[in-house]
């Protein structure tokens, strides 16, 4: 076979070639333009899948957890109900396990604590004999927190007591509010329940608790007076030490100047916050006006004595209100103002 023969039949071969390639070509084109002319059943059949995909609301228990997620966050919002309407006249129910860990403790630590109390001798110094003023049965005293001297809001303080049947209670809960509530969250309870005796308040037990961003400690004092020792500090452990006569707590100690006003003059009185048991030097100053949410009241200051490298506090006694704390300033341990809190309200009952 000649060569120009073979390359005829090559060409041949590939003209054929093509032909069967541009059939292929125009068939799947072909095949192509049916399938979306036939388009639309197939959106039928696609319709009918969505069918299918209701059937997973059988994995509704998807909203089941959902359900359980709602049970875990409601316990939640009855936390702060609980510590603002209990927290001025009813002790927690926690404070109660540690008098076992209190006996056990009471060893070690009394020689700790017992050098500043030993030195302290508060009984001459309290003026008891005259009779003492009456505390309104049931009251409620409502404070504006400040940062620094005439500082702007930060929280807000209520102090609420009742006395009956020879005994007291009396809490106060402070919070913070506004801005100060968003970024440095604080929440301040104390309670003290006890005796009202013709000395004045007999605290028998304290009970402290701050929360602050999201983190509580807490601690509290047993007034054993008969046996004449104190146990305190914070709850998971305490210990023991000589208690002093007239011995206060943080809080109490501002009702029990308000049933007997000390004359001017310095007092000493011994007081605890639940953690640290200390002797109080007071300098009672002479009256003082001083202007407030309700007016200008008279008031008899008090005011502690800076100790080195400690924090101070000031009060103010208004004369016309039974001698009922209506202001408090708080020093820091450099003695300069840091905060303080004016009464806006005051509610008394005497039945």
């Amino acid at each position: 076979m000649t060569p120009r023969v073979l390359s005829l039949r090559l060409l041949a071969a590939l003209f054929v070639s093509l032909l069967l390639h541009a059939a292929m070509i125009s068939g799947t084109w072909l095949r192509v333009s049916e399938m979306t002319a036939a388009q639309p059943p197939l959106e039928a059949r696609l319709a009918s899948p969505p069918a299918p995909i209701p059937a997973p609301p059988a994995v509704k228990p998807a909203p089941r957890p959902r359900a359980a997620a709602r049970r875990t966050v409601s316990p939640r919002p009855t936390v702060p109900p609980v510590a603002t309407a209990a927290a001025p006249l009813a002790f927690p129910p926690e404070p109660e396990p540690p008098e076992a860990a209190d006996e056990t403790a009471e060893i070690p630590a009394p020689e700790a604590v017992s050098p500043p109390i030993a030195e302290v001798p508060p009984v001459p110094q309290t003026p008891a004999p005259a009779p003492l003023k009456s505390l309104p049965k049931k009251g409620r005293i409502a404070y504006t927190m400040y940062f620094g001297v005439d500082g702007f809001t930060v929280g807000k303080t209520v102090q609420s007591w009742e006395v009956g049947a020879g005994g007291y209670k009396l809490g106060s809960v402070s919070e913070t509010t506004g801005i100060v509530e968003l970024f440095r969250s604080q929440r301040h309870i104390y309670l003290s329940e006890g005796k009202l005796t013709a000395r004045g308040l007999q605290p028998e037990k304290f009970f402290m608790s701050r929360t602050r961003r999201g983190q509580t400690e807490a601690a509290q004092a047993r007034f054993d007076w008969e046996a004449g020792t104190i146990t305190l500090g914070r709850v998971p452990a305490q210990r023991g030490a000589p208690l002093s006569a007239d011995t206060q707590d943080i809080v109490s100690f501002m009702y029990h100047l308000a049933l007997s006003p000390p004359a001017v003059g310095r007092i000493r009185l011994p007081i605890t916050n639940g953690s640290r048991f200390e002797t109080f030097d007071l300098d009672v100053l002479d009256e003082e006006q001083i202007e407030t949410p309700l007016g200008m009241l008279k008031t008899l200051p008090v005011k502690q004595v800076p100790r080195p490298g400690a924090e101070s506090v000031e009060i103010w006694l208004a004369i016309e209100y039974r001698y009922l704390p209506v202001k408090i300033r708080f020093f820091d341990r450099e003695g300069n103002p840091m905060g303080e809190q004016i009464v806006n309200e005051i509610r008394i009952s005497d039945e």
